[in-house]
C-alpha cells in the first residue's frame, strides 16, 4: 500500500513532503526511499517518533518532528505534498478540519494533499469489524466523514478524486491546493 501512496502522490527527487500522523514512519521512509523525496514525518507521540528514527537508515532523507498536526511549525506555502495514511478517521471532527486547514496552509499552490484509508471490506465478519471501528470505536464525526471524503476535501482543495489501490482494500483521496489566482477567486488570501 505504501508503494501505491508513492505512485498516487507523483513523487520525484527533491519533492518536499510532510507525512502527518506518521507514527513509526513506515510511509515516510518508503516515500523517501522509492522517490528520493525529502520527507518530514510529523507525530505528537515521542515514542512513535523514536521508533521512526531507529528505523531510519543512514542517509535517509527523512526528518522527524514532534508536533500537533492541527498546528504545524512549518511555513505557509512551502511543501509540495502532504500525506496522511490511515489516520484521518482517527481524528475528532474539529481536529480533522484543523488538520485539513493546516495541510492547505503549508502546501504550495497546486501542491497535493493525499489521504489513505481502508475501504469497507466485502467479507461479512471483516466488514462487521470495520463498521464497529467506524461507528462504535471511531472518533466523533467519523461516521459523517467516512464515505464523504471527496465532498469534505473539496472545501479545501481543487480537483479532488478517489483512486482505489490494486487489490481493492485501500483508497487514496487527493486534491490540489488552489493556485494563487484560483485562491483569490475563492476568497483566499495567500499565506
Amino acid at each position: 500500500m505504501r508503494s501505491f501512496l508513492v505512485e498516487t502522490a507523483r513523487l520525484d527527487r527533491g519533492c518536499m513532503v510532510v507525512d502527518l500522523c506518521t507514527g513509526t514512519g513506515s510511509s515516510a521512509l518508503k516515500m523517501a526511499q522509492e522517490s528520493g523525496a525529502r520527507v518530514i514525518g510529523v507525530d505528537f507521540s515521542e515514542g512513535m517518533l523514536r521508533q521512526a528514527y531507529r528505523k531510519s537508515p543512514r542517509g535517509a532523507a527523512c526528518f522527524w518532528i514532534r508536533a500537533d498536526a492541527t498546528c504545524l511549525p512549518i511555513s505557509p506555502s512551502s511543501i509540495d505534498r502532504v500525506t496522511c495514511t490511515y489516520a484521518i478517521y482517527e481524528l475528532s471532527g474539529d481536529a480533522r478540519e484543523k488538520v485539513l486547514q493546516e495541510a492547505e496552509r503549508i502546501l504550495r499552490p497546486d501542491g497535493m494533499f493525499i489521504m489513505m484509508e481502508h475501504l469497507p471490506p466485502n467479507r461479512f465478519f471483516i466488514k462487521l469489524l470495520y463498521l464497529i471501528r467506524i461507528y462504535v470505536l471511531g472518533t466523533r464525526g467519523v461516521r459523517s466523514f467516512a464515505g464523504t471524503e471527496e465532498e469534505r476535501l473539496a472545501r479545501f482543495f481543487d480537483r479532488v478524486k478517489t483512486v482505489v489501490a490494486p487489490g481493492g482494500k485501500t483508497k487514496a483521496v487527493y486534491g490540489f491546493k488552489p493556485s494563487v489566482m484560483k485562491g483569490l477567486e475563492r476568497g483566499f488570501i495567500p499565506g
